[in-house]
């Protein structure tokens, strides 16, 4: 099938990273495990060089041509605790004449600690291909959190010697609502009550709020039982 749109070239290029990351990850695991005691970050460099390969190698079958491998100044990294590091790293998709299409994000989700993927990497698409353009719509957090794109999460190797408490976050974006004054002009308290009483209800623990745009917004925690 002729893959036109950056969309399409976008899938077909998710379908293959889909089996050649593992692929790649089971085969040279070792090997990788040794580079990243020995040189870090490099290590995943060398694993993403060798899985894109197939991926380079399909689309330029159908005459879609990408720089494969992994350029460092074609990537940002800016997200994500030492755990789960998340680098976005940006191919510029032309056609076999030179016409620029779009452009391909890799997220490659990695550890600081060990050599580990917490994540399946996957494919986005941009319609964008200058530099400072891509930057900014991998800035925005709705370019790069997909709930129409599946997550594969790997299986937590045991970090630490000792139990550690682990948390989970949410937020409210209408909490401000219970602060608006009454029909008669009086702030009640009730409201606000009625609105934290329902998270705290759950375990929630309401932990700081900030004004953004007009809105406040409440950010709660409570502890993850394993």
């Amino acid at each position: 099938m002729q893959t036109t749109t950056i969309d399409s070239i976008a899938r077909t290029a998710g379908d293959i990273l889909s089996h050649a990351w593992k692929a790649v990850y089971d085969e040279k695991k070792d090997e990788l495990s040794e580079m990243f005691k020995k040189f870090g970050d490099r290590a995943y460099g060398a694993w993403i060089q060798q899985f894109m390969a197939p991926v380079t190698e399909r689309l330029a079958a159908d005459g879609i041509i990408i720089r494969g491998g992994f350029n460092l100044n074609d990537s940002i990294e800016n997200w994500g605790p030492p755990e789960e590091r998340e680098r976005c790293i940006w191919y510029i998709v032309k056609t076999a004449e030179g016409e620029e299409l779009g452009t391909l994000v890799l997220q490659a989700y990695h550890s600081h600690r060990s050599f580990f993927m917490p994540r399946a990497p996957r494919i986005l698409a941009l319609e964008v291909t200058d530099r400072e353009a891509i930057i900014a719509a991998l800035s925005d957090a709705s370019t790069r959190i997909r709930w129409d794109l599946r997550e594969e999460r790997m299986p937590q190797p045991e970090l630490h010697s000792f139990p550690i408490q682990r948390f989970e976050y949410a937020t409210d974006t209408s909490i401000g609502d219970g602060l608006k004054p009454a029909a008669d002009g009086q702030l009640y308290s009730w409201n606000l009550d009625n609105a934290l009483g329902h998270w705290g209800r759950y375990g929630w623990e309401l932990v700081s709020v900030v004004p953004v745009g007009g809105k406040v917004i409440a950010y709660f925690k409570r502890p993850l039982i394993d």
